[in-house]
């Protein structure tokens, strides 16, 4: 198998990307911490104190309206913090590409300033990007739903528009929506390999290492006891009438209380594990884009020179 061959498959890409994860993985630890623990605590504040604090508000204001207003002022650091963090978040979704670039060239990752500027130097255009990614995500849950698309649909529009943050990251000259044609050309005749890719690293990257943290707090046995601070959500539920019904359509299920929480403790950790190996996800896809982009660009000057030897024929024919 030629070296070309090799730098192109997926598998060389998934290596190269682990080892600059791994090689630098204390940077990427540290910058995640913020984005992705701020969140938290930000919804912890603006829960914690509207929902503790509520009562004795509305007791004490004069009036309904001056009640919300308190509550509102109560969730405001709560929310001040989370939108930070999110934006933050949303800023590594590029800055983690221009970081990839960087260990690429230099086999080191550092000044994180300079690669947030990626996205806040251009921030207008950022949140133009961003909602049209919102609205096309919305777009995509919504048609998962309706029974007459499914799930496949999307699935296949979704790994043609994978590459639309490296495109914005290393393309600047494009325009928010350019960047969706570029991935779509980018990915076209290639969706195969980019669909394992995505599949290979969501395995890795977030299920088998929420598995790893599970199996940890079972053995542990902290399992039930992080899970029994969402027991308040199973209470609130009529699961008594939905066994029934189950009861009813002879299933042999019954849900309890603790399956839901460890459900929601389960999908929490999952989320967490998800935000905070985005990088190794940014890294491949960065390199991804590189190997691609070599591809097309390849691919083009192939076309190029046949096209020209073409018409050069051509000419000589009319010539004779």
């Amino acid at each position: 198998m030629s070296k070309d061959k090799v730098k192109n498959s997926v598998w060389y890409v998934l290596g190269k990307g682990i080892k600059i994860y791994f090689s630098n993985i204390d940077k990427f630890v540290v910058y995640m911490l913020f984005p992705v623990f701020g969140q938290i605590l930000g919804l912890v504040l603006c829960f914690g104190l509207t929902l503790g604090f509520s009562d004795k508000v509305a007791q004490k204001a004069a009036t309904p309206s001056m009640a919300i207003v308190y509550i509102l002022l109560l969730a405001l650091p709560g929310l001040l913090i989370f939108f930070k963090a999110f934006w933050d978040y949303m800023v590594a979704y590029v800055a983690l590409n221009s970081m990839t670039e960087g260990a690429w060239t230099t086999g080191r990752v550092y000044d994180f300033r300079s690669h947030n500027e990626v996205a806040t130097r251009r921030t207008g255009q950022y949140i133009a990007f961003l909602l049209i990614v919102g609205f096309l995500s919305l777009c995509a849950v919504i048609c998962s739903i309706i029974p007459i698309f499914g799930l496949i649909p999307p699935v296949i529009i979704w790994i043609y528009l994978i590459l639309v943050f490296q495109i914005f990251t290393f393309e600047p000259e494009l325009s928010p929506r350019e960047c969706f044609r570029r991935s779509f050309e980018l990915v076209k005749g290639d969706w195969g390999r980019t669909f394992v890719l995505m599949l290979v690293l969501v395995f890795f990257s977030i299920y088998i290492i929420t598995q790893g943290v599970t199996v940890i707090f079972d053995y542990l046995h902290l399992t039930d006891i992080l899970a029994s601070n969402f027991d308040f959500i199973g209470n609130g539920l009529p699961l008594h009438v939905i066994n029934r019904g189950f009861e009813y359509l002879n299933l042999p299920v019954s849900i309890t209380v603790n399956m839901i929480s460890v459900l929601i403790m389960t999908s929490f950790v999952s989320v967490i594990v998800s935000e905070f190996t985005l990088p190794i996800r940014s890294i491949c896809y960065s390199l991804w884009y590189k190997n691609l982009s070599e591809i097309k660009v390849g691919q083009s000057k192939i076309s190029t020179k046949k096209y020209k030897k073409t018409v050069s024929k051509n000419t000589d024919k009319d010539k004779e």
